[in-house]
């Protein structure tokens, strides 16, 4: 993966031109917090999709069929594993 984008907002938040144009095919997203809620919004934005566990279950909702639920292990695994990250 080249970039992790973490999104922690939802996308409305943020100039979807901007975004979009800033992510690409080779990128990866991780939504937490109150993203979470949001995850039909930024399903196609990048190929590997990923939410934060434990914020699904403190909002009582589950994942979107095309991310993946991660732990907070994953997520530092995922970062280390990233060329770079950006928090938005």
């Amino acid at each position: 993966m080249n970039t992790l984008h973490i999104f922690s907002k939802p996308l409305s938040t943020f100039n979807s031109v901007t975004v979009t144009s800033l992510i690409s095919d080779s990128d990866g997203i991780l939504l937490m917090g109150e993203a979470c809620f949001d995850q039909a919004s930024y399903q196609n934005l990048a190929s590997q999709q990923y939410v934060l566990s434990h914020c699904l279950v403190a909002r009582g909702i589950t994942a979107h069929p095309s991310f993946s639920s991660i732990s907070d292990v994953e997520w530092v695994t995922l970062i280390d594993n990233a060329k770079k990250s950006i928090t938005w």
